[in-house]
């Protein structure tokens, strides 16, 4: 059975397709991941799917009956409503069953007329109430609310008064509990802190229907998805497997789509170098055989797939920072409170220069306000803080704040960076995709990616020797957010980072610290270093002496004769298997372009491999063609002496 079935599907802007023969399916349990670069269709596609969009081509149908949920990247959201019943509405149909249960009970109470068909109608809605999880769907609803995050007095509180990051875990909660044949889920972790996401990551696992998830978050994936998909160029291709296994997959698949290009390349050159030498036998069998590699050659450029290259990415590095002092970044039992609650306490550490420092813990516990004290946003309530000598701090926050939405994009960077010639901004914008018209763009009507990405080419300019990072990779394409790994890998300076990124927190940390309410909790433990395999070569096998011919003329000329009966039959033996050798390759290359159409990677592999094989063997074949052909043109001779 398949629940989604998307074919040829195709999507265009203006003069700009977005994506086009766009094909997949997904079955019912199968967890699929979606990636691809910021702006690529990944968001448009699944408002496609879910009928908020238009597209220009192609089609896509679900199974009968099958019931979908989306949980979009940014929420948009009026309700007044309290929390709890905003997240409850994932049970409407419960919750109309109660209701009418309601009114029969009612009804009866004031003796209605028709009682018995009441009562008949009574029992079948508490039978079904029953069934369907009427008993457990509150329980059910509040251990989601908490689980991601949410307190006993949050789930009275108006949607409408949490952030936005608080409106998308509501609306992934509501998401969840709707008993959906199909989750669509649009970047679900950019808002959620490690706890949160573990049991996300614990529920989709155990969820029996199936998901489609755009997400960025490398480990996320790697935890969840079953199947990958990636958006790339206007088309898609997966592999089963989780983020991990796909990219080494891809990477295989990339390598080996070089190889065969080049094995074709170089194959045409092989076979023009046969065309040439058969011209100079100048007898009618060679044009016949310079016929045949002719329309050989013209086979082969006419499946000649240039391998696809990346899409663009930012392209970046931070410019050498000046000096600090050693000792960067002081807190001494630094503590925060707002009115009575208490964010956190008792926060003691030291950062020293060139160290990266990874802070993690669950939302709420102050890690942003950290950050904003370290930056004079904030002011402490307990504690001190103290910054090294020569420190200048670059902020890359969480939200846009410090952007000025009726700026364009070149007048936010005049406006911060007015020293700066406007030239030289076109040029750094260039580096960050921000090409043409784009400059001109409103910052209001850019997407948070592309915000993001604003955000770090300020950070670029901003010459900070010390950077303070919240959650820098919450807007990021995957791409993209290895490119910022390795700029800070490359930094020299001081770097700070609030992050839930598993994957930047492997990369980059040389100490992770765990924030508490109470205080810090260092990691000392430290991860194994990885080794490079030597691959040990076997040498060539000695190749033997060639035979000497006998010298008596007249058992030469004897042996000739009977060698010119062998060498004829030899001849025709050879041939054969050239022409053998050319339909098995002609075979093995149709195939090997359905496989690479349908990115099956092992199949291409296997190809890959067999049409080495027989090209080795087509030109063990011709060199042994090419020496009967001379060992029968000598023999002639000989005949003549």
């Amino acid at each position: 059975m398949v629940l989604l079935t998307v074919d040829n599907l195709k999507k265009s802007f203006a003069d700009r397709t977005l994506f086009s023969d766009v094909s997949f399916e997904i079955r019912p349990g199968e967890r699929v991941g979606l990636i691809g670069v910021n702006g690529g269709g990944k968001t448009t596609l699944m408002r496609i799917l879910m009928g908020k969009e238009p597209y220009d081509g192609g089609t896509f149908g679900m199974a009968q009956g099958t019931k979908l949920s989306y949980v979009e990247q940014i929420p948009k959201l009026d309700a007044d409503t309290d929390l709890y019943s905003f997240t409850l509405e994932a049970f409407r149909p419960l919750l109309d069953l109660e209701a009418e249960e309601e009114r029969i009970v009612q009804k009866l109470e004031q003796g209605a007329a028709n009682r018995d068909r009441l009562i008949e109608r009574q029992a079948t809605v508490v039978e079904t109430l029953s069934r369907e999880g009427g008993t457990t769907f509150r329980a059910l609803t509040r251990s989601a609310l908490l689980g991601l995050g949410f307190s006993e007095a949050d789930l009275i509180r108006p949607v409408n008064s949490f952030s936005g990051g608080q409106v998308s875990k509501a609306m992934l909660a509501r998401a969840i509990l709707s008993r959906a044949d199909l989750l669509l889920l649009d970047e679900p972790t950019n808002n959620l802190d490690i706890t949160a996401i573990r049991w996300l990551t614990e529920y989709l696992r155990q969820f029996k229907g199936a998901v489609l998830v755009v997400s960025h978050d490398r480990a996320f994936l790697d935890d969840t998805v079953t199947r990958m998909l990636e958006l790339q160029n206007g088309r898609i291709r997966g592999t089963e497997g989780n983020y991990t296994r796909y990219m080494e997959l891809k990477l295989d698949a990339r390598e080996l789509e070089r190889k065969i290009y080049l094995r074709k390349q170089k194959e045409i050159r092989r076979i023009e170098g046969i065309i040439e030498q058969q011209k100079r036998w100048n007898q009618e069998r060679n044009y016949i055989t310079i016929a045949s590699k002719q329309k050989q050659i013209d086979r082969i450029k006419a499946d000649m797939v240039v391998p696809e290259r990346d899409e663009k990415s930012i392209t970046f590095r931070f410019p050498t920072p000046a000096p600090t002092g050693n000792e960067v970044i002081m807190l001494n039992e630094l503590g925060m409170q707002y009115g009575t609650q208490r964010i956190f306490s008792g926060l003691s550490t030291m950062i020293r220069a060139g160290q990266c420092v990874c802070l993690i813990g669950p939302n709420g516990c102050g890690k942003t306000t950290l950050l904003k004290i370290l930056t004079g946003r904030e002011r402490q309530t307990e504690g001190t803080y103290k910054l090294g000598a020569g420190v200048r701090i670059g902020y890359f926050a969480q939200n846009t704040y410090d952007l000025d939405d009726a700026n364009t994009v070149i007048g936010e960077l005049d406006r911060t960076f007015p020293a700066i010639e406007r030239n030289t901004l076109r040029g750094y914008l260039g580096m960050f995709l921000f090409k043409n018209d784009d400059i001109e763009k409103r910052i209001g009507a850019l997407s948070g990616g592309e915000k993001a990405r604003i955000r770090l080419l300020k950070l670029v300019l901003s010459g900070a020797n010390v950077l303070l990072l919240d959650e820098p990779t919450n807007h990021l394409d995957i791409a993209s957010a290895e490119m910022l790994e390795s700029a800070l890998e490359k930094f020299t300076g001081t770097v700070l980072i609030v992050t839930h990124d598993r994957y930047m927190v492997k990369r980059l940390a040389d100490r992770v610290i765990l924030m508490t309410e109470e205080g810090l909790i260092e990691q000392r433990d430290e991860e194994e270093d990885l080794f490079e395999r030597i691959v040990e070569r076997k040498p060539e096998k000695p190749k033997q002496a060639a035979k000497t011919e006998p010298d008596n003329v007249f058992l030469r000329r004897k042996e000739a004769k009977q060698r010119r009966a062998r060498t004829k039959q030899e001849l025709q033996r050879i041939e054969r298997l050239i022409e053998q050798n050319e339909t098995a390759k002609k075979e093995a290359e149709q195939e090997l372009t359905r496989a690479q159409t349908e990115n099956d990677f092992r199949q291409m592999q296997e190809l890959y491999e067999k049409l080495s094989s027989l090209e080795t063997q087509e030109t063990e074949l011709y060199e042994q063609l090419e020496k009967a052909e001379a060992t029968l043109t000598e023999i002639k001779t000989e005949d003549e002496i």
